[in-house]
């Protein structure tokens, strides 16, 4: 037997949209239309024989819908009390097999498949002893024991498909749910990154303005000019990364860290970015180089970065390194590397691409490589 014909996995709470997930069990009661056909047959039954079958009836109504009142599902109690429905309605001369075949397709709720084997077992045994005791057609009562298991294995089949079905809308909430959060995610990494990046530069170029203001007017009037298109470009990639149409140009990127760097009063070397072409993936190492290019201007005390380009023979870049003089300048021993928000979505990013990110520390300073797989 598989997991789910042993244990069978039932939701259990309001959550779980009980009462819709069992309507098809109101189709059953088209079962009750079989009581009435012996009178159909042989003749009225006598007025307290209607009366009790009425009650009766009423009664085994009570106990088919309480799980739906309290949100929950057949148990023993019910199973056992729908059996002796039948058997205590057998004088009236009715077709109360019906009971049985009822009692039985209650066991497709039971959660192990042994139990509700078990009690099946017991179910028909007690309808042939019923039946012998009280001197009655055997022929009928194995005819009603057959309808009564194949109205169980039914009802089984319909209950697992119901069951696969909630667990299906369930997978399908919980991928949705993961999506978003991943969503959420790309957005606070593509938004860090954009804004860290942009408004370390405007910081930047706004102290050099005003250092340049009295003794230099028209070169902090260009910084000021500069800050405005800066804001503005950053406005429009917060939007595209919001949107999903984030994709920065490496190119592009080489240049805004080349004025930068040079605002902060920092020295670009660049090694081996003649052949540089962007590509798709060209994209992903951009937001690296320019976190990397962010985090040198804020934390590193350099005066001097390299940036060098690994290209394939298409001209298709495939890792970037970023070298600082932070420690020669500072002339401390390099400190372990801190990993923050922006050094932790880039390995995120990278990491999803194919790719992967190092950090190491080099006699001058410290070196960030992001490298991807072509």
């Amino acid at each position: 037997m598989t997991e789910i014909e042993t244990f069978i996995p039932l939701p259990g709470n309001k959550e779980d949209n009980w009462p819709s997930f069992n309507r098809y069990r109101v189709s059953y009661l088209v079962y009750l239309l079989i009581y009435p056909i012996p009178w159909l047959i042989h003749g009225a039954p006598t007025l307290p024989a209607a009366l009790f079958s009425a009650g009766a009836t009423g009664v085994f109504l009570l106990l088919y819908f309480a799980p739906y009142r309290n949100d929950r599902y057949y148990g023993l109690p019910e199973i056992i009390f729908t059996a002796l429905i039948g058997f205590a309605t057998a004088w009236t001369q009715g077709d109360w097999l019906v009971f049985n075949i009822y009692a039985t397709a209650m066991c497709a709720c039971f959660r192990q498949m042994r139990q509700a084997v078990l009690t099946i077992v017991c179910l028909q045994i007690a309808l042939f002893a019923f039946v012998w005791l009280q001197d009655k057609s055997m022929l009928h009562a194995s005819i009603g024991a057959f309808f009564s298991i194949i109205t169980y294995i039914g009802t089984w089949m319909q209950w697992k498909l119901g069951l696969q079905n909630l667990q299906l809308r369930k997978a399908q909430h919980e991928i949705r749910t993961l999506a978003a959060t991943a969503e959420r995610e790309r957005i606070a990494r593509d938004v860090h990154d954009l804004l860290g990046h942009s408004l370390t530069v405007i910081s930047v170029k706004a102290e050099l303005a005003n250092r340049l203001f009295e003794t230099h007017p028209d070169r902090a009037q260009r910084e000021l000019q500069d800050i405005t298109q800066i804001a503005r470009t950053s406005l429009k990639e917060v939007r595209e990364a919001v949107t999903g149409m984030n994709g920065a140009s490496l190119q592009h990127e080489l240049e805004r860290a080349r004025k930068a760097l040079e605002a902060a009063s920092i020295s670009l070397t660049i090694h081996h970015a003649e052949r540089l072409e962007d590509h798709p993936q060209s994209s992903v190492l951009a937001m690296a180089l320019r976190e990397a290019v962010t985090n040198v201007i804020r934390h590193s005390g350099a005066r001097h970065c390299t940036i060098s380009f690994d290209c394939d023979a298409a001209g298709q870049p495939c890792a970037i390194r970023i070298e600082d003089d932070g420690a020669q300048q500072s002339g401390r021993s390099p400190a372990p590397p801190q990993e923050g928000n922006g050094l932790r979505g880039m390995r995120t990013r990278l990491a999803a691409a194919g790719g992967s990110l190092m950090l190491s520390h080099t006699s001058s300073g410290l070196r960030l490589t992001a490298s991807i797989t072509p």
